[in-house]
């Protein structure tokens, strides 16, 4: 019988693509090894055997390593096993994984228990290298915050430089020593906002940059894009203001204009500054404000507006300065919209890596996460805690009839109808493949055993449609208490195996772990 050729990508991998190497003889995993199609930006390689050389190697960004060859190591080899664990993937059977031990379970990257098969094989490594992609990309992020840090330590070398001319013109001291004193705390400020914490950004916008330039009132919207609205984030009005401002309805507002032209509104007086614009603004509530003067701020970055700074009624009753007061503003507010991009860009990529991609529920680690913490919790205040296995029966006949699209179809179904079931507090997520878990706060066996009953009416209820053919299937669901004392280890083994008692009692069955 010919070999199948390797894909072609293997023989002809990009010029920076990083290496994950194998480094085991496993039987299936070879196999598989040989038929898997490296994802987009990486490369595959075997090495004869396991040895310190292999592990050293640069390039290699993850490892699968032999568990019990990992275990049976010493001197150099086991050395070297240490030094590069967390690149390490140990692979083998369950038990052999486990003799490793915890700690070094919990040194190394992940695991693949063993046999395995090409398509499980293609799956982990497509998600180990969107998670290795999602690391660069916030180490990317990292650098870009140190990059405004350097900006800040421009800004302070202008700050060192002007006072230098300060000293050289004595006659221009009065207005001089006040821009001075406001770009030393423009500079403060601006290591305030550079900060991957949003509600720190709001209180400089709301509290320390109004008392900088004098105005008694100052609120913060962010921007929503999507439904071209203004959501509000914070105000010092000292009485409510609109929490939602719709564009569309409010067009003449000073906001919407600020946003249409993405430039900074001075009004000295609101009549002479809509003559000089040939405009006509609708200033609501505008009794409420003891002068004519505002500021009206687009926090922009990366291309776009990301929300609006309004500053208003200046405590001396005069004007906003374009001299003294536009130049801090525009200044501070630059650096704001930077961090409110940052923090955006942050909380989408921590969103990712705890994420299912197909199903949109926690993934693997983000499950064990709350596991973790709620077994803790439990431990800890001796509260009630349950969880539930739920494999979905049939699945492999649906993808054999219907192709893997079907297949994944009924997956992201299915997730969506346990988010639609469970309770805000509980923490559904996606375990392995067609399995997932449910953590369960606060809930006895009993209440547990409730919940998986609705889920298994509810999915016989609700048959996942493929073209026009409704395609029924049926749960198979494991419940088991934590009982105050076992690792989260030992209790998914318990309600791992409830769930396989389910399976074996037949389609669309409950079982429940013995304590």
């Amino acid at each position: 019988m010919s070999r199948k050729p390797r894909p072609k990508d293997r023989d002809t991998p990009p010029p920076d693509a990083l290496t994950i190497l194998l480094c085991s003889a496993e039987p299936s995993l070879k196999a598989a090894w040989v038929r898997a199609s490296p994802p987009a930006g990486f490369r595959l390689e075997s090495a004869e055997s396991l040895s310190a050389e292999p592990l050293a190697r640069s390039d290699a960004i993850l490892v699968l390593v032999d568990a019990e060859a990992a275990r049976a190591s010493e001197g150099d080899l086991a050395e070297a096993l240490e030094a590069a664990a967390p690149r390490c993937v140990w692979v083998g059977p369950a038990q052999a994984v486990e003799l490793l031990g915890a700690a070094r379970i919990e040194q190394a990257y992940d695991i693949l228990v063993t046999p395995t098969s090409p398509e499980v094989l293609g799956r982990r490594l497509c998600g180990w290298a969107r998670n290795i992609q999602q690391t660069a990309a916030l180490e990317e992020m990292g650098r870009r915050a140190e990059q405004l840090a350097e900006q800040n330590d421009r800004l302070a070398a202008r700050v060192a430089e002007m006072e230098a001319q300060a000293r050289m013109a004595e006659k221009q001291r009065g207005r001089l020593d006040q821009a001075l004193a406001r770009i030393r705390q423009v500079a403060q400020l601006s290591r305030e906002v550079n900060a991957l914490d949003l509600d720190r950004i709001v209180k400089v916008c709301i509290e320390r940059l109004p008392a900088l330039v004098g105005a008694k009132r100052a609120s913060m919207y962010l921007y929503d894009a999507a439904d071209n609205r203004l959501i509000l984030q914070g105000h010092s009005h000292g009485y409510p203001i609109a929490e939602r401002v719709d564009l569309d309805e409010n067009a003449r507002s000073p906001m919407a204009a600020a946003l249409r032209s993405g430039e900074l509104l001075l009004i000295s007086e609101f009549q002479a500054f809509e003559q000089a614009r040939d405009m006509v603004l609708e200033r609501e509530f505008r009794e409420q404000y003891a002068t004519g003067s505002c500021v009206i701020v687009p926090l922009k970055a990366g291309g776009t507006v990301r929300g609006v700074l309004n500053l208003a009624d200046k405590e001396s009753g005069a004007p906003f300065d374009p001299e003294i007061d536009l130049p801090v503003i525009e200044q501070i507010a630059e650096l704001i919209g930077a961090s409110i991009y940052n923090v955006e860009l942050y909380q989408e990529m921590e969103r990712r890596a705890k994420t299912d991609p197909l199903t949109d529920l926690a993934n693997r680690r983000a499950t064990d996460e709350a596991l973790a913490r709620e077994t803790d919790r439990g431990r800890r205040y001796s509260r009630q805690m349950s969880v539930l296995m739920i494999d979905v029966d049939g699945l492999t006949a649906v993808n054999d009839a219907h192709g893997h699209e079907a297949g994944d179809r009924v997956l992201k179904d299915l997730a969506a109808m346990i988010l639609e079931t469970v309770r805000s507090v509980d923490a559904p997520g996606r375990w392995a493949g067609d399995e997932f878990l449910v953590v369960l706060p606060d809930t006895s066996a009993s209440q547990a055993n409730l919940l998986a009953t609705r889920l298994v009416e509810r999915a016989r209820a609700q048959p996942t449609r493929i073209g026009e053919k409704p395609v029924e299937l049926s749960l198979s669901i494991g419940v088991a208490e934590y009982d105050g004392k076992e690792t989260t280890a030992d209790l998914v083994r318990r309600v791992d195996r409830a769930m396989y008692d389910a399976k074996r009692q037949g389609r669309g069955r409950i079982a429940t772990a013995e304590a």
